[in-house]
């Protein structure tokens, strides 16, 4: 069969012909299928036995255009390759923390793997206040195996040097490039460009004034050209709540959870990963009252701390065991995790004002109905992540950086 876009019909006789599913599910019986498409880039189905609903495989076509936007922006199909590469990497290091992955159909774009079906997208639960209580600890141990086992601390530098040809991932990295590390903080591109953001109106004269910060934009360039050039591990490189599926919490708000959706897996710095995961300003237009958002966002503090804390100690951890002696120096270790703090900084503020102003918004700011308590929200947003970029450079711990956040954000 020749790449065609599937459908929630096609998709049951795609499984039924596909030789590697009888492996998961017995295609000779009646087969069901839902359509559960809710992401930018891809068509998802999840596909199971009529009479046996629990017995079911997640499908993920990548499609010849950006989702979100429809066919006037195209993309490759082929994207869904570098996540099929990506999840077999993280499952190889961090198996209870990603989905099992089942094939990959190289001609159809067609990722299969484990259907998560009693787990839930952790975005939507978080803004209406549920609680993760080891997400940051679980968040940082994923950071931790996957970054280390892909960098040239975990790997020989040849077989790295051969890994990171098969993540050559151009058009999303671009995506990354414009999106999040351009357009947001330039009124005008140059003449062969287009500028793609859209925000609150509210907000016009606090954007103006990011846009015309000269410390902003130098440290965003660097930050940039970092990102492009600083190909440390294979990065998932979109992680945040949207990308992360959690069981329900127990008695005790403890989870088990998954990390999904490595379509812009590519090599780069490893901050940029631990940095997108690092936002909590939205939250100030969910909760009802003062005592409430205060309260969740402490929560919110102590999830990110977890993470960064727990990713460090991992990465120390097997960094008593790297494959040179050239690593084992203890003030090249403390140097290489400042700079990895320094990036995370730089990289969660650039996150917190792309989703605020950029392209691609998210539901954590625009379900919040009000536009005047949304523009609160989207002006700290602003102020926390400009202030988090200008002042990435002179972070010395992990308390430096969160007195920066909460010297904008009250508690």
């Amino acid at each position: 069969m020749p790449y065609t876009i599937l459908d929630s019909n096609s998709i049951l006789e795609y499984v039924q012909h596909y030789p590697d599913a009888k492996k998961f599910l017995d295609v000779t019986r009646p087969l069901e299928s839902a359509e559960l498409s809710d992401g930018n880039l891809n068509a998802v189905f999840r596909v199971y036995e009529q009479d046996n609903p629990g017995k079911s495989i997640l499908l993920k076509q990548g499609l010849p255009y950006l989702r979100v936007a429809g066919e006037s922006w195209p993309l490759g199909p082929e994207r869904a390759g570098f996540e099929a590469r990506a999840l077999a990497h993280e499952y190889k290091f961090a198996p209870t923390l990603v989905p099992q992955p089942y094939w990959f159909d190289e001609t159809m774009n067609i990722n299969a793997m484990e259907d998560l079906r009693h787990y839930q997208v952790m975005r939507k639960p978080m803004m209406a206040g549920v609680r993760y209580e080891n997400l940051g600890v679980m968040i940082g141990e994923f950071l931790a195996s996957t970054l280390f086992g892909s960098s040239d601390f975990g790997m020989e530098a040849k077989e790295k040097k051969q890994l990171a040809k098969h993540f050559a991932n151009g058009e999303l990295c671009e995506i990354t490039e414009d999106l999040i590390l351009t357009e947001p903080f330039e009124h005008k591109l140059l003449a062969h460009k287009q500028n793609r953001n859209h925000f609150n109106l509210l907000i016009v004269r606090d954007l103006e004034k990011l846009q015309s910060d000269d410390d902003v934009k130098r440290n965003v360039a660097y930050l940039k050209y970092r990102f492009m050039t600083g190909a440390q591990a294979l990065l998932h490189g979109d992680l945040h709540t949207g990308s992360i599926m959690a069981s329900a919490p127990d008695e005790n708000g403890q989870v088990d959870i998954r990390v999904i959706d490595p379509e812009f897996a590519f090599f780069g710095p490893m901050g940029f990963d631990v940095g997108l995961f690092m936002n909590a300003a939205a939250q100030h237009g969910h909760a009802e009252d003062y005592e409430s958002r205060s309260s969740y966002r402490s929560y919110l503090y102590k999830q990110a701390r977890d993470a960064w804390t727990t990713f460090e100690q991992g990465f120390r951890e097997k960094l008593k065991n790297p494959n040179s002696i050239s690593w084992t120096h203890q003030d090249f270790q403390d140097d290489f995790m400042l700079s990895l703090l320094r990036d995370t900084a730089g990289y969660a503020g650039c996150e917190m004002i792309r989703r605020t102003v950029g392209f691609a918004h998210v539901a954590d700011l625009e379900s919040i109905g009000d536009k005047r308590v949304r523009a609160q929200a989207e002006k700290m947003a602003l102020k926390v992540g400009s202030t988090l970029i200008k002042k990435h450079s002179r972070v010395s711990s992990y308390d430096d950086l969160e007195k920066i956040v909460k010297g904008v954000i009250a508690v």
